[in-house]
């Protein structure tokens, strides 16, 4: 990229706000509408130098016009609709409501300008054009008052005029008064409307700043401190209108910088506190947004305003807005420019920027840059072109690529092209294959014996051709069934090999093997197993996939498994919750911490009684919270608290309550001195028991038994008390 290129482009991205949006003329348009009776000239000053008034009009005006214009489009399709019988407000009341509309606009106006506090020169430049004028056009007001709804017309029109004439901070406490998190469209809008606010202060606040420069010349700060920090400081420093800006313009997140290379005093947006706060109410898509008005242009006469490093950040950033957000005419296009100059600096520099060594080797830092730039698993435009190009790179000691010589200016905008479209993953990685899907209800015999019958012809050698083809269903069924007969090693041949000896799970065999205890089946209270090609996605040339357990419409459990170049699926990760006959705590004493911990969980889960809150929670901690519960009475916290699954005898609510006394227990703070658990095997009902046993304080209650057992079964929220047993 020639250097002229660069800079043209650079100049263009810098002004691009100044520039005017569309090429019609407004007025003239009203000329020809209001031939009859034009509009009153409007009062014209003498530009100063630089040009700034007349830019920010004609930025303006070019805003206004679009909805205006779309104002005056409606006007003829509504009068040609117009129904006949509607009852007209009469002419004169309706020209009075105008006048009333126009006089209320001017206090707002007046409003805005103390805001800001500037005097009603500079402030022209922000209100001069606005939506209000229409109440001025002829054209207009005819078809109003052959509408049969003037009023909520004329007072849609105020409306739009006092939202353009809103500052930059109104408009966020706007948002954060009625967020559009979930609208995308309408935070695009937001952010283009917000974003010209912005320019058009900065702009007025420039021109101030040069309007007083023999002032800020004369201001002496130490040489050490940076002046625009200073300057921001002062209370009563600078003429008038320089030192209202100042004490007005952080409130807008504008702030006086000293620009980074000519050491000028500049006003520039910051990310304020308020700022900060937008993102969390505007649609996730249109972040990048804030952070592109915050810093760009992002160069500066061809040389990066921020590091290496950062840049790097704020492409992947930008990339993956530019991805993902629709692609509006207003700040899609500045972005993309953006991004695709910020792109071709890191990656083919210019005559400023320096990105190979004295030898003809790239520079550490663009190393790093690029090696970042390449790094994604998806398939993405900075991906698809930055991979090929850091492979020859390492291959040739950072020397040369033939992709890095052939990379044009636009390279990158046609890979954002083709990711809209849908299509760029398959250029980089090929066509997405098409699995047969499966489902597979249970209870099954044929499934099962399908499943053995694998695990035996698997098992003979561990040849993982022999599963060549085979649905993940079946290799998740081969698993299943290798942890119901206790095989381990055979387990752990169905992960995907990771590196060296180890596995996905993260151990090597012989590890896998020593740890192995035997698990619950992933199939347990299961209706069904299925595996989608929704289920499968893509990371770079590997493919990814699920398989899922259910139980009616509700996700039971989920297994990862991932499909090589031998087209096999393998086990990813899986993790088999262990048996309940495994659990056991041996004896512990119940002191004060017990006590105070069993407490403060019966006070939250009473709240709820949601089983959540006790998920993590011991055996022991469970019987303890039933005993609690029972001794003050609380006897709907108790029924939450037992076993009411498979093999129980359902007790309805409403009758365990009224007779809570049947199901109580023996307890007092001070009644038992110590606790123990154990898990039992699988009972022929396919529960799991175990016992509770708690040991009596004899010498304060000798009456009582030494010991008292406490029957409970899992669920699969945990234990539960069993008060089937008292029967």
């Amino acid at each position: 990229m020639s250097n002229d290129h660069f800079e043209k482009r650079m100049e263009f991205l810098k002004k691009s706000y100044e520039r005017i949006p569309s090429t019609f003329d407004p007025e003239e348009v009203f000329k020809k509408i209001d031939a009859e009776h034009p509009p009153a000239p409007v009062e014209q000053k003498p530009v100063k130098k630089g040009g700034f008034r007349q830019r920010i009009t004609v930025l303006a005006v070019s805003v206004a016009s679009v909805f205006i214009i779309g104002f005056i489009a409606n006007d003829v399709l509504d009068g040609n609709n117009q129904n006949p019988n509607e009852e007209n407000l009469e002419s004169g009341e309706i020209d009075a409501y105008i006048e009333e509309l126009k006089q209320q606009f001017e206090v707002e106006k007046e409003k805005r300008r103390e805001m800001l506090q500037l005097d009603e020169e500079h402030f022209r430049m922000y209100a001069q054009s606005n939506s209000i004028s229409i109440l001025d056009h002829k054209t207009f007001i005819q078809s109003v008052k052959q509408d049969g709804n003037a009023n909520e017309r004329l007072q849609e029109v105020y409306n739009q005029a006092i939202e353009e004439l809103k500052t930059p901070a109104e408009m966020i406490q706007d948002v954060k008064r009625n967020p559009l998190r979930e609208d995308e469209e309408a935070s695009i809008a937001f952010l283009n409307s917000y974003r010209e606010k912005v320019k058009r202060l900065q702009t007025i606040y420039d021109q101030i700043i040069e309007e007083n420069k023999t002032a800020i010349d004369a201001y002496e700060v130490d040489p050490s401190a940076d002046k625009a920090d200073v300057m921001m400081t002062s209370k009563n420093s600078f003429p008038e209108p320089l030192q209202n800006i100042i004490n007005t313009m952080k409130e807008q997140s504008i702030r006086l910088t000293t620009e980074k290379y000519s050491g000028d005093i500049k006003s520039s947006f910051y990310l304020s506190r308020s700022v900060d706060e937008l993102p969390s109410n505007l649609h996730h898509f249109t972040n990048a947004y804030m952070n592109m008005l915050a810093d760009e242009p992002y160069l500066y006469a061809g040389v990066l305003n921020d590091t290496v490093p950062k840049t790097v950040g704020t492409l992947q950033t930008m990339e993956e807005t530019l991805m993902h957000v629709q692609e509006d005419p207003s700040l899609y296009p500045v972005m993309k420019s953006y991004f695709i100059t910020l792109f071709n600096h890191i990656v083919k520099g210019n005559e400023k920027t320096k990105l190979f060594d004295a030898d003809g080797r790239l520079l550490p830092e663009y190393q790093e840059a690029w090696t970042n730039l390449s790094y994604s698993g998806n398939a993405t435009p900075l991906t698809y072109l930055m991979r090929p190009i850091v492979k020859e790179m390492k291959a040739s000691d950072w020397r040369q690529s033939e992709h890095w010589d052939s990379l044009n200016y636009n390279d990158l905008e046609e890979a954002l092209v083709l990711y809209r479209e849908g299509v760029l993953e398959e250029y980089m990685y090929g066509e997405m294959p098409v699995f047969e899907e499966k489902t597979v209800v249970l209870p099954n015999e044929a499934f099962d014996q399908e499943v053995k019958e694998l695990y035996s012809a698997f098992k003979k050698s561990y040849d993982k051709s022999v599963l060549k083809g085979i649905s993940p269903v079946h290799i998740v069924g081969i698993f299943n069934y290798a942890n119901e007969v206790e095989d381990p090693k055979t387990m752990y041949r169905l992960f995907n090999e990771n590196y060296g000896d180890m596995s996905e799970t993260g151990f090597s065999e012989e590890q896998y093997i020593d740890f192995y205890r035997k698990g619950l089946s992933l199939f347990r209270n299961a209706t069904d197993i299925k595996f989608t090609n929704e289920n499968i996605n893509r990371y770079e040339h590997a493919l990814y996939g699920f398989v899922t357990i259910n139980n009616g419409a509700e996700v039971k459990n989920s297994v990862h498994l991932t499909y090589g170049e031998d087209d096999v699926w393998k086990i990813r990760d899986m993790y088999l919750e262990k048996l309940p006959s495994y659990e056991q705590s041996p004896e512990i004493p119940i002191d004060e911490m017990t006590l105070k911990h069993m407490k403060e969980l019966y006070e939250t889960f009473k709240e709820s009684r949601n089983p959540a809150n006790l998920y993590g929670e011991v055996a022991l901690t469970i019987m303890s919270l039933y005993l609690y519960a029972g001794s003050l009475q609380d006897y709907e916290t108790q029924y939450a608290l037992i076993y009411q699954e498979y093999g129980a005898d359902l007790i309805e609510k409403s009758a365990f309550v009224e007779n809570g006394d049947r199901y109580k227990f023996p307890y007092a703070e001070d009644m038992y001195t110590s606790m123990s658990f154990k898990g039992l095997e699988e009972d022929k009902d396919g529960n799991w028991p175990g016992i509770a046993t708690f040991t009596v304080n004899q010498e304060k209650y000798p009456q009582m038994p030494a010991t008292q057992e406490f029957h409970m079964l899992w669920t699969d929220d945990g234990w539960r008390v069993n008060v089937n047993h008292l029967k």
